[in-house]
């Protein structure tokens, strides 16, 4: 390995931590840079999975704030987020690599669409559910959901719980953001523990990756919590309409 591919692994694995705690769409980074040092398709895919965990980690450590008061409602989370990111991997280790590939950009386009829907969603649902909570369900399918999406291919994981979580929830989408990287976290032990087992993995991309991915994870989770609700949810919908658009175009 080079020093050229060296320094593409770790810019692509601190750009992929940081987009992973905001909004979701890291592996658009690191996926395309181990294709590019020579792993191939359906290793890189797997290797990938493993090397943007640690920065699901670092986001849950640092936004950690935002979970004030959610105790509760993370440990109930926590068996749905597991099943789900369980029944993803298997799901990925038994179909074609090209399958997923081709279902990625309208699943980011969707979510998105759900991010930029969600306040308006939110309001009336509240509204006609007196301003309070979804039923316990609805969470759990939407966090089931994305969960099983994010272990089966990660990018985009962030936009969709982000837009499920929002629409369930009366929260501040600070709130929203760190419970979504708690659930973020339980997928990212989930795929390292089977890819790491049952896939193939480049091991070598893997240890630069992980402690780039870790460090842009951990300060895209503080950003994250500084800046407003309307400007961030903006930026979201806007990151996730261009990630939409070049997953298309691949």
């Amino acid at each position: 390995m080079t020093v050229l591919e060296v320094l593409l692994l770790l810019l692509a694995g601190v750009g992929a931590g940081a987009l992973n705690a905001v909004a979701g769409g890291g592996s658009l980074l690191t996926y395309p840079a181990l294709l590019a040092v020579g792993v191939v398709p359906l290793h890189a895919n797997a290797t990938n999975a493993i090397a943007v965990a640690p920065a699901y980690t670092a986001a849950a450590i640092g936004s950690r704030q935002g979970l004030r008061g959610q105790r509760r409602r993370v440990l109930g989370l926590v068996p749905t987020a597991f099943t789900a990111g369980l029944a993803g991997t298997i799901l990925l280790l038994n179909t074609p690599h090209h399958l997923f590939e081709d279902l990625v950009p309208l699943l980011v386009f969707v979510a998105t669409a759900l991010v930029a829907v969600g306040p308006w969603i939110n309001r009336r649902v509240m509204a006609l559910n007196g301003g309070r909570a979804l039923h316990p369900i609805a969470l759990h399918l939407g966090v089931g959901f994305g969960c099983l999406y994010g272990a089966y291919f990660n990018a985009a994981l962030g936009l969709v719980l982000i837009a499920f979580i929002s629409m369930c929830l009366p929260e501040a989408l600070s709130r929203v953001g760190a419970l979504k990287n708690a659930m973020t976290f339980i997928v990212g032990v989930v795929t390292t523990v089977v890819y790491g087992i049952f896939a193939d993995i480049a091991w070598w991309a893997i240890a630069v990756l992980v402690p780039a991915t870790f460090f842009g994870g951990y300060v895209g989770a503080r950003l994250f919590v500084r800046i407003p609700d309307r400007p961030l949810r903006i930026g979201i919908v806007l990151y996730g309409f261009v990630l939409s658009v070049i997953l298309l175009l691949r």
